[in-house]
């Protein structure tokens, strides 16, 4: 959520932080200032309201009804507010569309085959390791379905990486996989995602659409000891999307399914420290892509591709040979103080006042397409795949075979 103040005393430095996304919320960001002018014109109404009430000048049916409008106006300007989205850093690049995100660094270089590459959902059916069919009579299209060393390699995938940030000082958090309204609203999720997620009928829970939801939210309606920053947290969870607005792109395999697991990653640190802080979460993230041997690249988002509540994104991006092209596994962002807000989570500096931290939150990294990634890229002409030595421990073996 944005700083009240600052949309009020600044509203077309925030109005030029929306038109660089592309976004249509200019319009919202009016109604924001025209119900906040109206919210703070009752507020004095009913102060003048009850100062003539006290004094036996008006009934009390009229500082109720001032009081009723006034609660009114504030449940709409909150409803308003929570629209918005975060606008961009400074130096996020300009533009909308992928085509105008800026690569940063590439790592590796993509394989150079003998044969024409299969794709991963070919090689893992051929390894009897993937069964989409049984997916789809289980629960529909779209989810995922291992068998055999498939579910083994997704389970050593998830256990390297939490491994390995673990010993980076992450702690290890397993989150329950359902969650409140009110934690989607405070990581920004609720309400302009409403329509991705899965809802349990009756009742004020809904399928986790990601971990990052229950990372921020564990400390939501907290003042915390400066001392205890930064926090640092891991978990291993799975997602739920309905991927309503994916026409048109990949949803082969397990590229883009309504069910996938990922290692997920987040941040509270204090406002000077986050931008050493991002670059901690960008660099965690590529060691894992790096101990995997996986080709990639780094891309700085431009403002038209930033997440909703992201002030600064960067995705690490895989080669994957089938399409050819590279493929995010990882997305790390920096949301500012915006899910802070939301979620009235602060910390107190000693002997100042109450400050809220920045939350910053990175894949580490996505299980299914890294998988993919792995079974593309180390694929060989008689069909087996070969693995990287980094997972030779916790899968048994150093291959794939049909």
């Amino acid at each position: 959520m944005l700083n009240d103040r600052f949309v009020r005393e600044h509203p077309e430095i925030v109005r030029a932080g929306l038109r660089r996304r592309g976004d249509a919320t200019t319009a919202t960001l009016d109604a924001w200032l025209a119900a906040d002018a109206r919210r703070r014109a009752l507020a004095a109404e009913r102060d003048t309201v009850a100062s003539a009430r006290r004094e036996s000048q008006t009934r009390d049916g009229d500082f109720s009804a001032a009081r009723r409008e006034l609660v009114e106006v504030e449940a709409e300007a909150r409803r308003l507010m929570l629209q918005l989205p975060n606008p961009p850093a400074d130096d996020v690049p300009e533009g909308v569309g992928s085509h105008a995100n800026v690569e940063m660094r590439r790592g590796g270089a993509p394989p150079v085959f003998t044969f024409a590459p299969a794709p991963h959902w070919e090689l893992a059916r051929a390894l009897g390791i993937f069964d989409a069919a049984g997916a789809t009579k289980l629960a529909g299209p779209r989810f995922p379905l291992l068998l055999g060393m498939g579910a083994r390699l997704a389970r050593a995938l998830a256990t390297l990486m939490l491994d390995h940030h673990t010993a980076r000082g992450y702690i290890e958090v397993a989150p329950p996989y359902l969650v409140r309204a009110a934690t989607l609203v405070g990581s920004g999720h609720l309400p302009h995602f409403s329509g991705e997620m899965y809802r349990i009928a009756g009742e004020d829970l809904t399928l986790s659409p990601t971990a990052e939801t229950q990372l921020i939210g564990l400390h939501a309606g907290e003042t915390l000891p400066e001392e205890r920053l930064p926090l640092a947290y891991a978990s291993w969870a799975p997602a739920f999307r309905r991927e309503a607005g994916s026409a048109g792109r990949t949803t082969h395999g397990l590229l883009r399914q309504h069910q996938f697991e990922k290692v997920e990653l987040v941040r509270v640190v204090t406002p000077e420290t986050a931008a050493t802080a991002f670059q901690t979460l960008v660099a965690d993230a590529e060691a894992v892509v790096l101990a995997l041997g996986l080709p990639y690249r780094i891309v700085a988002l431009c403002a038209g591709e930033l997440p909703f509540s992201s002030a600064r994104t960067w995705d690490i991006e895989v080669w994957m040979p089938s399409q050819p092209a590279y493929v995010e596994v990882s997305s790390i962002s920096d949301c500012g103080t915006f899910q802070a807000r939301r979620s009235l989570l602060r910390y107190r500096p000693a002997g100042a006042r109450p400050r809220y931290p920045h939350t910053l939150n990175g894949t580490g990294l996505a299980i299914g397409r890294t998988l993919a990634a792995l079974l593309e890229n180390g694929q060989r002409a008689d069909g087996s795949v070969a693995l990287p030595p980094a997972l030779h421990a916790y899968v048994g073996t150093d291959a794939l075979t049909p």
